[in-house]
Formats: structure tokens, sequence, C-alpha cells
């Protein structure tokens, strides 16, 4: 009998407890854009971006560009590219990245963000802020 209730006692304290798949510390599993500039070069959009963080983490960039937009209006992309970190298009020095846009896009404002997605897909993407492009000027 008394083996009976040790076999209980022992069985049941082994199921006690929580047991999960262990998460990620999102502090120190984060990526974030430090900095971002846009320009035209020779009918191209060339965006430069320094990021910071845990790169070994970066799953795809996500360009958006916003075409005919007001500045103070919400931010709604009209098109979108997605680069993977050894995409054609994609230039990378250290944490440093620049990206290369040839589609066709007409010669007006265009309001530029840039989202990099981390692979633990708990954590959100870094976002860069929404910088403007002027058209250039010949």
């Amino acid at each position: 009998m008394k083996r009976l209730l040790l076999c209980i006692l022992l069985l049941s304290a082994a199921a006690c407890g929580k047991k999960e798949w262990p998460q990620p510390v999102a502090s120190e599993e984060l990526i974030q854009i430090n900095h971002m500039e846009a320009r035209y070069d020779q009918g191209c959009i060339l965006i430069n971006a320094k990021l910071g963080g845990r790169l070994a983490n970066l799953e795809y960039f996500l360009v958006e560009i916003e075409q005919e937009g007001c500045p103070t209006c919400p931010f709604t992309p009209s098109y979108t590219q997605k680069f993977f970190p050894y995409s054609s298009g994609l230039y990378r020095k250290e944490n440093s990245f620049i990206f290369t846009i040839c589609e066709p896009l007409p010669g007006k404002t265009l309001r530029i963000r840039l989202k990099a997605d981390n692979t633990y897909h708990i954590i959100q993407p870094a976002l860069s802020e929404i910088i403007t492009l002027e058209p250039s000027t010949p």
C-alpha cells in the first residue's frame, strides 16, 4: 500500500508544473532600423538602411512605397517589394543594406517605409520612419 501511495505521489508531482516550448527573450532578439535614407539614381531608387540588434534573426525586408499620397495622411503603400538577405537587388556591408528598385514608378513624390521581419514570429517586425523622396529634377 505504501508503494502504491508513493508511486501515485511521484506521478502526480511529475505532472505538476507548467510545460511549454521555450520562448525567446524579445529584448535580446530584436532587430532595429537605426537610420534610412533614399535617393534616385539613374532611374532607380536606392535605399540605404543601417540596422542594429540581432541581425542573425533577419528573415526578410519589405520595402513599402506610397505613390501620390499626402504627407499628413495615413501611410497606405501602393507598391511593395520583398527582399531576402541575399536577394539580387540587395547589397550588404556589415550592418548596412542598400536596396535597388528599378520598377517604373512615376516621377512623383514618394513616401517610403522599410520593414525588417524577425525569424521569431512572436516578435513584431522593425519599422523605419516614413521618409519622403521628391522627384528628381533633370
